[in-house]
Parts: C-alpha cells; structure tokens; sequence
C-alpha cells in the first residue's frame, strides 16, 4: 500500500511501475493520483486517473481494486453534480463486492447509492438502500460505518419528516460514536438538538 501522498512521489513511483511492468502497482498508484487530485478539488482530472486505473484493474482482473476504482468514480461524479452517473457506478462497484464476498466494501457502496438517491430526493430508496448497509455494517462488527449510516439514515428521515425515527436513528449513532470515541459526537449532539428543539 502507498503511504506517500505527493504527486512528484507518485509519479516516480508511476513511471516505476510502467518501467517494470508491474501492472499491479501501475493501477494503485493511478488511483492514489486520482485521490489525491479528487482531495484538491480537481476531480476531472482525478476521474481520468480513475478510468486509467480501472481500464488496468479490469485487464489484469484484479476485481477487489476494479471496485474500489468503480466506487471511487462514482464519488467522484457525485462531487461534480452528476448523480445519476454515480449511481450506475456505485451499482456496478456493488456487484463486484457482492460477487467478491466484500461485505465491507458492499456496506459502503449501499451507503453511497443511498446518498446518492437522498440528493436526488428519492428519500424512501435513500431509507431502503441506508438500512441494507445498516444491516451488514452490523452483521460483520463495523461500528463506525454503522454509526455513520445511522447519521445518513436519520438525516434521511428528518427530510422525508418523520422526526421520531431521525432521533431514534441519531440516539443509536450517539450511543455508537461515545463507544469507539468518534469524532462525530458533536455532530450527532447538533443533528439531535436540532430535532429536539424542532419538536419543541
């Protein structure tokens, strides 16, 4: 796994790669700049590298990374507004953690496919596609991804109104984050007093 994040780094490590042919690390390190670009704000060029390291992954089977750079495309659609792009991303990283046996990697496509239909304002699948990650963060023991979704899911019912399930779904994310020390109590704290003085 690369550690360094610097672009002259990880294009030394790029031209590398090419050098040896080690197609492997060829696709990591496009994904790393496209991360790294994607972190600065520069997503068209980040989803260049994306497809380059997809293109990659995808001629030397690596799957585990071919939807890693699925998932990573679709976030990346989603900063630029174009949504319904995502979808059909995350939809196809979905497929490959499913087919892979990646239930954390499927926990977190489910997650961002529920976003994406909550900014399209299509809360109830929001809702349904919330609680299926839900249900596997919690299956395999992953508290933060599930105190996050429950953070999601409230959030998506305080939208579609119904304030009582929001503070249950917040009340559970609380609990969770005061449990791993999260960094997102205060948060929680601010998305539950908001409902609070709401139904005051």
């Amino acid at each position: 796994m690369i550690k360094a994040q610097s672009e002259p780094f990880l294009f030394e490590s790029l031209k590398i790669a090419r050098e040896i042919n080690d197609k492997a690390s060829e696709s990591e390190v496009l994904g790393e700049l496209a991360n790294l670009y994607a972190r600065l704000g520069r997503i068209e060029e980040a989803i260049a590298y994306y497809h380059q390291a997809l293109e990659i992954a995808r001629a030397i089977g690596d799957r585990q990374s071919e939807g890693n750079h699925l998932s990573n495309l679709g976030l990346a659609y989603s900063d630029l507004g174009r949504i319904e792009e995502a979808i059909a991303y995350y939809h196809q990283a979905l497929e490959i953690a499913r087919a892979i046996g990646d239930r954390r990697g499927e926990a977190s496509r489910l997650a961002n496919l529920a976003s994406a239909f909550a900014a399209l304002g299509r809360i109830e699948e929001a809702i349904a596609y919330y609680h299926q990650a839900l249900e596997i963060a919690r299956a395999i023991g992953d508290k933060y991804t599930e105190s996050q979704v429950l953070i999601k899911l409230g959030q998506a019912y305080e939208k579609s109104g119904n304030r009582k399930m929001a503070l249950i779904n917040y009340d559970s994310a609380s609990s969770i984050a005061k449990e791993i020390g999260s960094p997102y109590i205060e948060l929680i704290e601010h998305l539950r007093k908001t409902v609070t003085d709401a139904n005051v």
